[in-house]
């Protein structure tokens, strides 16, 4: 049953890599709709552009994937790697754990907190 989820879930996986190689949402040829903190608070997340720079990336535009949202470089290699560590389990086939300290993590998190403040900054 495990491996049957498993192949599941790489199909959806790759059913949405497929969906968004197709889709821009620049043009609004996507469903989703703009983000929450975008909506509420109107200021620019560091997630926010994520959507048209990953759409950028699968198309291979990079220097244009990385001016919508420089993260994109980082986070779509290691959500990638963690999609495809737990999906590929049940086939005994096993990645090296990330192990990041919670001193390494706040300093991803104060990162990013600095990096919207600056984003955010009217200049």
């Amino acid at each position: 049953m495990k491996k049957v989820l498993a192949i599941l879930a790489i199909i959806a996986f790759f059913g949405v890599i497929r969906y968004f190689y197709l889709n821009n949402p620049s043009k609004n040829e996507t469903p989703f709709a703009i983000c929450m903190t975008k909506r509420i608070a109107n200021i620019d997340c560091p997630g926010c552009g994520g959507q048209r720079a990953f759409h950028q990336l699968l198309n291979g535009n990079l220097i244009e994937a990385g001016k919508l949202n420089i993260f994109i470089y980082f986070f779509a290699p290691l959500l990638a790697y963690i999609f495809f560590s737990f999906a590929l389990k049940p086939f005994n086939i096993n990645f090296p754990d990330i192990d990041i300290s919670t001193k390494k993590l706040g300093l991803i998190l104060l990162f990013f907190v600095v990096f919207t403040v600056i984003r955010n900054l009217p200049f």
